[in-house]
């Protein structure tokens, strides 16, 4: 498609402007986050691949053809993980086809929304590539590569086994990078089928049409109108994709993240994927010619450029390496090279400034803004994490996609709390006569035995005392230590129980306040980093515990309780310690503690 038609009308869209500014703009509403401080989520360790990119498009490949993970399987405690492929329906409104296993997900499109979700990355900033650590939580409770929220949460039963108890399914999700993936696939599915009921319909809903899915990404981060392109609070010259970091894109340096709309993210970095972190960009290709000869990637005096610090912002000192700073800029703040280069300590440092403060940054952190490309340039594929793909964007400046995206449309439907599909949203994707065609993804199916080789074998052991008495007095309390390992292979997931609140099981050098209610035994067929400076890597990695108890939470009287270790892949054979509690000066037998109710059908809930 041109990109005559694949652009907007200005004095259209100005008028479209106009209605959108009619519907109620939604207020930020940040105050109360399921897991921000002081509420927390589970306690999840995982394992993070240090060949991310070629292990997780793998497992995003997998996944998105249904077949990362095994068929529900039941644990000894009665419940069941779940996490399988549910088959997609295909077809236009008034012919939908029921779901069938054989139409998949194009997996460059889920590729990119993981992307956009973690980056990427299944645990926490503080833990390598290649390292045991924490997995990725956000604020509002988003586990994970696919930053999973929905049948996540810990404070109601369901989904939880109990409050703050997780279900075996949960802990899957948070300790695993597969099962997770294939849960965000499961919920991605799950969004296209819930058209035409309770979604519009893009094209003639075929799967293998990369633009049909539009409704779809949309839905994976809400349906609500801060994601409508028309949303009075987006710059309306903004471009149709987001340039995903790409300093060859259009828009880069001048358009920032929040510019942009979640679908926009999305198909901007199936556009222009990103290259692996720590990587530069290659040059942008002529149009229907070579590589363009590469513009110098080093900066100099008079250079634009942003700030790219990974997310943290980039502090401006009065002079090379001098403290305090001045300030911290913002990631993607725009600077101008006033002075440098000057070396110390290894670092670059350019004296930059912003038009308010003035001072030196070191230049790592500095990407050099490129003049723009010609609008038909094809996207230079080269050391990119995935192939680039051609998508149309919806064209507002045809009259049957502007009218399917008038603000009162979505108002219309949203005021029926989207029954009936949102007919008047529905929009072609196909116009031959104006050139409009989808496109589609050429990613080949994945081999199936690739999955068993994520999975491993795991044959987990727990060492240690199965009966333990632990000293407390009114402000701390001795520790019972614990190992798991795992004698199989791959990564040997394990959720974590006990009977009561106030035992605690956490790492021995965890921070104040985390407890640990999934873990990972990792199998020697897999390396572990241990240590990034100096680096050190190992064949597999236990999980050391502790059983602590929090006397703050120690009710009067009780005397005992018992701690649950659960496989929940491979040799699923749970043990029990028993913990007696011994006050100062004071001995007791043990009771015995029930465990916290587990419910049937835990994994039953659906995806709204």
């Amino acid at each position: 498609m041109g990109a005559a038609l694949r652009s907007v009308l200005l004095g259209g869209l100005l008028g479209l402007l106009a209605l959108a500014a009619t519907v109620p703009r939604q207020s930020a509403h940040a105050d109360h986050y399921p897991c921000h401080v002081p509420n927390y989520g589970f306690g999840f360790d995982t394992y993070e691949y240090e060949d991310y990119v070629t292990v997780y498009n793998h497992m995003i490949e997998l996944a998105a053809a249904g077949l990362a993970v095994p068929p529900p399987y039941r644990l000894p405690s009665g419940e069941w993980v779940d996490v399988s492929y549910p088959g997609l329906e295909t077809g236009p409104r008034n012919a939908r086809q029921p779901r069938s296993h054989e139409a998949t997900v194009p997996p460059s499109l889920y590729k990119a929304m993981v992307w956009v979700e973690s980056g990427w990355a299944h645990a926490g900033g503080s833990v390598p590539y290649g390292g045991v650590g924490p997995v990725l939580v956000a604020i509002d409770c988003g586990y994970g590569l696919g930053q999973i929220t929905t049948g996540m949460g810990h404070l109601a039963s369901p989904p939880a086994l109990d409050i703050r108890v997780p279900s075996a399914r949960q802990a899957m999700i948070g300790t695993h990078p597969l099962f997770n993936l294939a849960e965000g696939v499961r919920i991605f599915a799950d969004k296209w089928n819930s058209a035409p009921e309770f979604r519009p319909v893009a094209g003639n809903g075929d799967p293998a049409a990369l633009e049909d899915w539009y409704y779809a990404v949309w839905s994976y981060n809400g349906f609500a109108f801060i994601n409508h392109p028309l949303n009075p609070n987006r710059n309306p010259l903004r471009g149709e994709v987001w340039h995903c970091n790409d300093p060859n894109a259009p828009g880069f340096g001048t358009f920032t993240w929040g510019d942009y709309t979640y679908q926009e993210k999305v198909y901007g970095c199936v556009r222009y994927p990103p290259v692996p972190k720590g990587q530069s960009y290659p040059p942008p290709l002529a149009p229907g010619g070579p590589d363009q000869p590469p513009s110098s990637p080093s900066l100099a005096v008079g250079d634009t450029a942003v700030v790219r610090a990974d997310g943290q912002c980039l502090n401006v000192r009065p002079a090379p390496a001098a403290n305090p700073p001045l300030t911290c800029l913002p990631e993607e703040t725009r600077v101008t090279i006033v002075g440098g280069p000057q070396e110390l300590d290894g670092i670059t440092w350019w004296q930059v400034t912003n038009g308010q403060v003035t001072g030196w940054s070191a230049g790592q952190y500095l990407v050099k803004v490129q003049p723009p490309p010609a609008a038909d340039a094809p996207v230079n594929p080269a050391g990119r994490m995935w192939p680039p793909l051609e998508v149309a964007m919806p064209s507002l400046s045809v009259p049957a996609v502007a009218a399917a995206f008038a603000p009162a449309a979505y108002s219309e439907c949203a005021d029926r709390g989207f029954a009936g599909g949102c007919a008047a949203m529905d929009f072609p994707t196909t116009i031959p006569e104006l050139g409009i065609t989808p496109h589609t993804d050429p990613t080949p199916a994945p081999a199936p035995p690739l999955a068993g080789a994520f999975l491993g074998a795991p044959k987990l052991q727990v060492i240690g005392e199965r009966a333990v008495t632990l000293q407390v007095t009114a402000s701390s309390s001795t520790a019972a230590s614990l190992t798991v390992r795992n004698l199989g292979t791959g990564i040997g997931p394990f959720r974590v129980r006990t009977s009561a609140a106030w035992l605690v099981v956490r790492h021995p050098n965890d921070p104040p306040g985390r407890v640990v209610d999934g873990g990972v035994a990792i199998g020697k067929d897999l390396p572990v980093v241990v240590s990034t400076s100096p680096r050190s890597v190992q064949a597999g990695l236990d999980s050391v515990l502790e059983i602590r108890i929090n006397p703050a939470l120690l009710p009067q009287g009780a005397t005992g309780g018992t701690v649950l270790i659960e496989p929940l892949l491979g040799t699923l054979q749970p043990v029990t310690i028993t913990v007696t509690v011994q006050r100062s000066g004071s001995a007791s037998g043990p009771p015995q503690f029930p465990f916290r109710r587990i419910l049937p059908n835990v994994t039953a809930e659906g995806s709204p």
